[in-house]
């Protein structure tokens, strides 16, 4: 799920730019060494490289970080006829590294974009001084830096990551797929959901739950279903079975996608995000131009988007909060306007607004560096 929001943007800027991804990860179930998978998809070339995972006591991390690299260069192998005037890396640290070595010896300028959560207080995960050093050289010697929201970016310069060219420019957002739906006002059952890729850490399951079940005790008139998947997926249904909610009030969809997902949205009364901390927060954007209102926790993108015309905001990790904001939602959902709505988001998310920002910065750095070069 997380690879959803990098393939997005990569399909953005297709619009304007010839495009490759090369995603590299670890499967210790590969059956190879290295296995590679050349596909297109949606016009875009990717190349993925799965590279075995070792566990041999006290080799494995030196193996590992071999392999990861190791399986960079087998990827750019197979995109040999593919020679790129930028590279633009996805999250730190060690794909920052590849990007900085062919920087060094191909002269090719790289630019990157950081979605990872480590630097917010909430996550508190950004420790050591090795990779903080690293880190903090990669993010200098890029062309620029790029972040998805003022949320993150407030947190890497306090983290000590700083880049002269720094820029925030968010997930984009297909408002064309995204689209209001047919209204089902005057339903005597309301009906939320929640979009998560259930971690509880992040997202804040537990206190959803909780603050569901209280509000059985109160009223009986919604239902809630919970849309995604992840590692705590069969835990939380398992939770939710135990608080008798599963099936009789909390329904869990799995993993929806695209005109799925849209569906999903368009037939919801309104939407809560119970995050503990977020980078963004797509799945707001994306039910905000369905014209539905959203209940959320002040994160992400959140206090940028949400005001009293499109939703409702409440302090994270307060979950008596949260429980009061969706039952408040409960009652007033209907009275939202879905256009009024949609239009809080329109031309700020769409591919094309995300791709000219993208592009604008792709000629920028192009430019910078044949000046550093001395090329015209």
């Amino acid at each position: 799920m997380p690879g959803l929001f990098i393939q997005k943007q990569a399909e953005a800027i297709s619009l304007y730019c010839n495009i490759a991804v090369l995603y590299v990860h670890a499967d210790q179930d590969a059956s190879d060494q290295y296995e590679i998978d050349c596909t297109e998809e949606r016009g875009v070339k990717v190349i993925r490289v799965y590279y075995r995972e070792s566990h041999i006591p006290l080799f494995s991390g030196f193996l590992n970080i071999f392999r990861f690299f190791r399986a960079h260069s087998r990827g750019f192998k197979m995109l040999r006829y593919f020679k790129p005037d930028l590279l633009h890396v996805h999250v730190l640290t060690r794909e920052g590294i590849v990007t900085l070595a062919k920087k060094i010896m191909n002269g090719i300028p790289f630019v990157i974009t950081e979605h990872w959560s480590r630097y917010l207080p909430a996550s508190d995960s950004f420790h050591g001084v090795v990779r903080k050093m690293i880190t903090r050289q990669v993010v200098r010697s890029s062309a620029a830096l790029i972040t998805v929201s003022e949320t993150l970016k407030t947190a890497m310069l306090r983290s000590g990551l700083w880049n002269p060219d720094f820029f925030v420019i968010p997930n984009p957002v297909d408002t064309d797929l995204f689209v209001i739906g047919v209204s089902h006002a005057g339903k005597n059952i309301k009906r939320f959901i929640h979009i998560s890729c259930f971690e509880d850490r992040p997202k804040n399951i537990s206190g959803f739950l909780n603050a569901v079940k209280k509000l059985t005790g109160e009223r009986s008139d919604f239902e809630c279903y919970l849309i995604g998947d992840g590692p705590e997926f069969n835990l939380w249904k398992k939770k939710s079975d135990e608080l008798g909610l599963l099936d009789k009030i909390v329904y869990f969809t799995g993993l929806k996608e695209q005109k799925e997902l849209v569906k999903e949205i368009q037939a919801a009364d309104f939407m809560v995000l119970s995050s503990n901390y977020e980078t963004f927060g797509t799945v707001v954007i994306e039910c905000l131009s369905c014209g539905i209102p959203v209940v959320a926790t002040n994160v992400g993108i959140v206090p940028e988007v949400i005001n009293e015309t499109n939703g409702i905001m409440v302090p994270p990790g307060d979950d008596k909060e949260l429980g009061k904001a969706i039952d408040r939602m409960l009652d007033q959902c209907s009275s939202y306007d879905p256009q009024v709505i949609r239009n809080s988001v329109l031309n700020k998310f769409d591919n094309k607004t995300i791709a000219d920002k993208l592009f604008e910065i792709y000629q920028k750095s192009l430019l910078k560096n044949n000046h550093n070069s001395g090329r015209t």
